[in-house]
């Protein structure tokens, strides 16, 4: 079964991600350093509230979406209100195997900036994995980039795996039960939608 894909209309009234983490801090019972222990299960979720909806045809299709995403999965854009991602280009992973909080790219337009809190989507095996670039990084003249990324990956990417640079999170729908408001004006209330990266 494929993730759903949510309808892009209308926009949503308000949003709230965050970032789901499965490390933990080791604190000494002697004093000593504290350290950040990193796991792989670290990733992104995104809650979001919608406005009411017009029951038709806007609300019958958004309920009809949401309920197949509760049961096979869900693909949202991740909104980065007021950011202009630019002309990054076609960008792709560069060279498999990789692994760790670096990821080196190819494709991107000469001297694309790829600035720090910039999200992107790398895609592999069909499935959609949210990250973050945490410091600024300038594509070379070829397009080359290594960047440096939040959580660190959680797949093993092949060369040429895409990079969707307007990010969307893929996940699941969070809750036991889908309800909706059935409202008399004639319009429909979603309530809050959350979407949880899946691990």
């Amino acid at each position: 079964m494929s993730a759903i894909l949510l309808p892009s209309s209308p926009g949503i009234r308000r949003a709230k991600p965050r970032l789901l983490d499965w490390g933990g801090r080791l604190v000494p019972i002697l004093g000593g350093e504290t350290q950040t222990l990193l796991r792989l299960g670290t990733r992104w979720s995104f809650e979001f509230v919608m406005p009411p909806l017009r029951t038709e045809p806007v609300g019958r299709n958004w309920v009809a979406k949401l309920a197949q995403a509760k049961l096979d999965g869900a693909i949202m854009p991740f909104i980065q209100d007021g950011f202009d991602v630019g002309a990054p280009g076609s960008v792709t992973v560069d060279g498999g195997g990789q692994s760790g909080s670096l990821l080196a790219v190819k494709g991107a337009t000469a001297v694309y900036p790829f600035r720090p809190g910039q999200f992107f989507s790398l895609i592999h095996g069909g499935r959609r994995y949210l990250h973050m670039v945490t410091a600024q990084v300038i594509a070379d003249g070829a397009g080359l980039a290594t960047l440096p990324l939040l959580p660190m990956l959680r797949v093993i990417p092949d060369d040429g795996d895409v990079i969707d640079m307007v990010p969307k999170i893929e996940g699941s729908l969070i809750g036991q039960d889908f309800p909706w408001d059935v409202l008399t004006t004639p319009h429909i209330d979603v309530g809050t939608i959350r979407i949880d990266e899946d691990a």
